[in-house]
């Protein structure tokens, strides 16, 4: 949950899980853990939509080392550097889309990173930590590619090797999915002397900002999870989304409309009220909600940290 986002009210934290697409969802269980770090420690997510390479687990990555690259140079030779050293929700431009299939590009869109240290002079180990969305296919957009024979590449990372030539390090190993996320991707051995990287896709992929973080054990740091006191069925209505610069998927929750031009799937939806036994815990038994429908969750606040130095982050798994 992004810092600072969460507020005690009454005692109690609160979420809501909405559904405002034409899709269904499914949740089995819902947990809020707080995780209470030391200080100089940070820590994110092994999350991302995984297509090759390593699974995510979803465990947490503790790091007290970042580093973010001095350029970013893409593919029509281009200085982006701004545009990925911060998280603004101003990514780099992704280059003409091909508009016959949702989600793809023309041609790859190519980042080249330089970083004013080596990389593999650091303690720890390596890994990508990337923010930003992706504009998604549909199924049939998937299926239409595929029998013109055409392809979405997953971002690869690519490395310079000693002979000055690029080799691939990481293959698809993913992208954040959906709204604007970070996610992270440990890499392998880095070479000795590598000051430079290279992400290459075909996808559309707004980078906003890249840095390369090393993960450690992290000492005194202390998880616990906030008991959920409730949980809801309900009727939200239909968040109005609008047109943003670069596909940025926003739905603004203060501005919701009771009906929207959808349909839905036909089927048994979970009654509205009270689910708590439904996604207390992982046993299958499901809560179901549809199009303009969401979850309303509660859990018991936390009391403060002992430690006035700890930097408290929350997870919602």
């Amino acid at each position: 949950i992004p810092e600072g986002l969460l507020k005690s009210k009454n005692g109690c934290l609160e979420i809501k899980l909405t559904e405002p697409m034409e899709e269904v969802a499914y949740l089995d269980s819902a947990r809020l853990k707080a995780y209470d770090l030391p200080q100089g420690w940070s820590m994110v997510l092994d999350e991302r939509m995984g297509i090759l390479g390593p699974a995510p687990t979803g465990k947490p990555v503790f790091y007290r080392r970042e580093v973010l690259p001095v350029k970013a140079i893409n593919d029509r030779n281009k200085d982006v550097t701004p545009f990925i050293v911060k998280q603004d929700l101003k990514a780099a431009p992704v280059g003409k889309i091909d508009h016959r299939f949702i989600g793809m590009l023309e041609n790859d869109h190519v980042l080249t990173l330089t970083f004013e240290n080596r990389l593999d002079g650091f303690t720890g180990q390596p890994v990508l930590m990337a923010e930003g969305w992706v504009e998604y296919p549909y199924s049939q957009t998937s299926f239409a590619a595929w029998q013109a024979g055409a392809t979405y590449n997953a971002p690869t990372v690519e490395i310079k090797g000693p002979d000055g030539k690029w080799k691939v390090l990481l293959e698809q190993f993913g992208y954040p999915a959906g709204m604007p996320r970070p996610m992270s991707v440990p890499l392998p051995k880095l070479p000795t002397g590598t000051r430079e990287l290279r992400i290459r896709t075909n996808q559309e992929i707004y980078w906003d900002r890249i840095s390369v973080v090393f993960a450690e054990p992290c000492p005194g740091v202390e998880a616990r999870e906030l008991p959920l006191t409730l949980a809801r069925i309900e009727i939200v209505g239909y968040p109005e989304r609008p047109d943003l610069p670069k596909r940025l998927p926003y739905y603004d929750f203060e501005r919701r409309k009771p009906l929207w031009d959808t349909r839905l799937l036909e089927g048994y939806y979970t009654k509205f009220g009270r689910v708590d036994e439904l996604v207390e815990a992982k046993d299958n038994a499901l809560a179901i909600f549809g199009a303009g429908e969401g979850i309303h969750l509660e859990f018991r606040a936390l009391p403060p940290s002992p430690s006035k130095t700890a930097k408290r982050v929350y997870v919602l798994e």
